[in-house]
């Protein structure tokens, strides 16, 4: 009983602390951490550092905290004399009694269509995972199952490959699709062999123009983020307002998760965002919901003017 419950435990955490599923309510501040083809793709040298809180106040029998925390940096940049991009993204996720520290490593090639205006990009990416679980912090019904050789903390390294398509009109719209975990390594850990599933997604936004004078330029941006593994799914729609390309908010909905209230400010290359995850779902009754917190900056750069 004691190693099905283990199990049972460890196949929730697999499913809500893997690197690549990381919940993100501000995905299109940075999507580099779900496609490396979007590395560079904002024109800018762009660094941003995300932290959430995941169901707070969500807690074990014994009154432990174990709702996820995640902290998420990426930083990349074009590389326009090869007609590139490259980032980097740092992962530490927690969840109850698992830790994971992740490095991903993208690359993308972009191919320039209709005189440069439009870019198609082709990214991949290599992810590098460290998952500790601390057995000895699990609550179990019965002590010193002889199938369990558990010391208090174990650990492993899982590698895994990641792709990226995107095209994009940096006028108007960008649509996204990646395919993560291409390999869906894994790796035992205490006797308990774990890792990360393949996962699909689709991003996508666009750009409508409400108003576009010199003093009040107002844009409405509807976005679409797609989430599978081929047997369960999971889809955010967002629509905020942008106004003089500095401020920011709206609404975004998780279907039957929770809705999101989002809001930010651009100031000289500085982007500061906030979001608030009202749960709507089976856990509205344990936890009030979920806060999300995003710092950034971006320092554009252009491409130097070749004279013919």
């Amino acid at each position: 009983m004691m190693k099905k419950t283990i199990f049972l435990i460890l196949g929730l955490l697999s499913t809500i602390a893997a690197t690549s599923q990381i919940q993100l309510t501000q995905y299109y501040m940075d999507g580099t951490l779900y496609n490396p083809a979007m590395a560079g793709s904002k024109g800018a040298i762009c660094s941003g550092l995300s932290g959430r809180q995941q169901w707070m106040n969500f807690t074990d029998p014994l009154g432990n905290h174990v709702s996820p925390r995640s902290i998420v940096f990426n930083i990349s940049s074009p590389l326009y004399s090869i007609n590139s991009g490259v980032g980097l993204n740092i992962i530490y996720d927690e969840a109850a009694f698992e830790t994971n520290t992740g490095f991903k490593l993208n690359y993308v090639y972009r191919i320039p269509l209709q005189n440069e205006k439009n870019h198609l990009g082709l990214g991949i990416g290599l992810s590098v995972l460290n998952k500790v679980i601390r057995f000895d912090q699990l609550i179990t019904e019965q002590q010193g199952d002889p199938l369990l050789k558990l010391n208090d903390r174990e650990s492993g390294i899982i590698p895994d490959l990641d792709f990226g398509i995107i095209y994009q009109n940096a006028e108007k719209f960008n649509i996204a699709v990646s395919a993560v975990n291409l390999m869906e390594s894994s790796a035992e850990i205490g006797n308990v062999r774990t890792g990360n599933n393949r996962q699909f997604y689709l991003l996508t936004d666009y750009r409508i123009k409400l108003s576009d004078s010199r003093r009040q330029s107002l844009v409405l941006i509807p976005s679409l983020f797609l989430k599978t593994n081929t047997q369960n799914s999971q889809m955010d729609i967002s629509t905020r307002v942008e106004f003089n390309n500095r401020y920011w908010g709206g609404l975004s909905y998780r279907y039957q998760d929770a809705i999101a209230i989002i809001g930010g400010l651009n100031i000289n290359g500085f982007r500061i965002g906030a979001s608030y995850d009202i749960s709507i779902g089976k856990l509205s009754v344990a936890t009030p919901g979920s806060m999300e917190i995003f710092l950034g900056y971006c320092y554009s750069i252009t491409p130097k003017v070749k004279l013919n």
